[in-house]
Parts: C-alpha cells; structure tokens; sequence
C-alpha cells in the first residue's frame, strides 16, 4: 500500500481522508498496523510533524491505538464504525473552515468600511500592491494563500482599527490555513480564480472611492462567494 503526496495545507486532514480510502479499499483491516511515522511522511511528502498531528487526532477519536515503541494500530472495531469516527472528524474539520468564514465576515468587512473612510494614500498603495502580487499568483496558478491574506491584512490596517488588526494577527494562522484548503479547492473549478481576482478588485476599488458601504458589501459578497463553492465541491464529493 502506497498513499499520494500531498501539496495542500490542511494537511492533516487530507492524511486522514487517505487513510479513510485506504481502508475502504481494503489495504487495513482493524487491528492492522499502520506504517511507521517516518514512512507515511516520505509517502505524503509532508513533514513528520503534520503525520504525527493526523494520527494525533485519530488517536483522540478512538480511530488508532497508539502504543509507544510498538506502533500505531488501528482499533479493532468494525469496518463501519471506523468509517464514521473517521467521517466524524472530516465534518468537524469543514465546520471549522465555515466557522472561520463566517468570522472573517463579521471583523473583515466592517474593517474594509473603516478603511474606505480612514485609509491614507500610503495606505491605499499597500492594498494596491498586496492585490497585484496576488494576481500575478492566480496568473501562474498558485494557491497564494499568504498573499490572500495580507491582501485582507493590509485592509484591516487601513481600517485604523487596532483590535481588528490584533484579532487578524491572533488568528492568522487559521486564515491562512482556511485560505490554503478553500484557494486549493478553487483551483478545481474553472475560472474561479478570475471571481475571486475580480472580488478583490471591488473591495480595493470601494476603498480607493471612499465608498464605505460598497467596501463592506465588497468583502461579504467575496467571502459568500468563498462558502458556496465550497459547499458545491462538497456537495460533489
């Protein structure tokens, strides 16, 4: 049994949707052993540490037994409990990304109508040059995750808001990784990128005509737009 490399963030879960398929080809059986952590990394392609926070999670809903200089086991229940702990897990994880969503919605687009009321020309610049990096990543195909969101960073500062600013900042590790697995999913639909391209574009042209209400319109439009492409390749999947 081989699994793929994988390339996208929120790669733990990714890990754990191939361990499901492995299992449901019929390459573990409960019981089974699973391969040694460094082994799975070198198959992933992914680093020790994402491997061992994937089996982490497995082990805390009860889908692997780990048993310290043995190995890692999978729990000797039947086939279709282990099939919906692992289902489980993958739901709470796209419950997590729209909980997220919806956050984003509620600080970044009052943080956009700030910005289109207070934001300097130096400021306005800075959300110039964030969105043509970013375009130039969605012309060569990149997830460009970090530049979405300093993209959204550099409207948040405009804002002159400091708590949302610190409250980006606090949770910025969990944008970039929802921006990783929602940029990767929009990669599989043809022209998505230019959407979203064009949704930037609005939010920055909002702010540059000091449009306050068309910048906040701006952002949750972009970021509903976001959810239900998500929730379509969901559906198909």
């Amino acid at each position: 049994m081989s699994f793929n490399p994988i390339k996208k963030d929120r790669a733990s879960k990714i890990v754990i949707e191939q361990i499901k398929s492995a299992i449901q080809n019929g390459d573990f059986l409960p019981g089974d052993k699973l391969p040694p952590e460094r082994d799975l990394a070198k198959q992933f392609s992914l680093s020790r540490g994402v491997v061992r926070e994937a089996i982490s999670v497995l082990e805390s809903k009860g889908v692997v037994v780990v048993k310290p200089g043995i190995g890692v086991f999978f729990a000797k229940n039947e086939q279709e409990e282990l099939f919906q702990l692992l289902n489980s897990i993958l739901e709470n994880e796209d419950s997590s990304l729209i909980e997220l969503l919806e956050l984003r919605q509620s600080i970044e687009s009052q943080a956009a109508y700030y910005a289109a009321e207070r934001r300097s020309k130096r400021e306005l610049d800075k959300i110039k040059y964030a969105m043509d990096t970013l375009e130039d990543c969605f012309e060569k195909g990149k997830v460009a995750a970090v530049e979405d969101f300093e993209f959204h960073m550099a409207v948040a500062e405009a804002s002159h808001n400091s708590m949302m600013v610190h409250t980006l900042r606090l949770i910025s590790d969990s944008i970039i990784n929802g921006l990783y697995e929602s940029r990767t999913d929009a990669l599989m639909i043809p022209g998505q990128d230019k959407i979203a391209m064009d949704e930037h574009k609005k939010i920055y042209e909002a702010i540059k005509n000091m449009d306050p209400d068309r910048a906040r319109k701006a952002v949750i439009t972009h970021l509903e737009s976001v959810k239900k492409y998500k929730n379509v390749l969901d559906r198909e999947n």
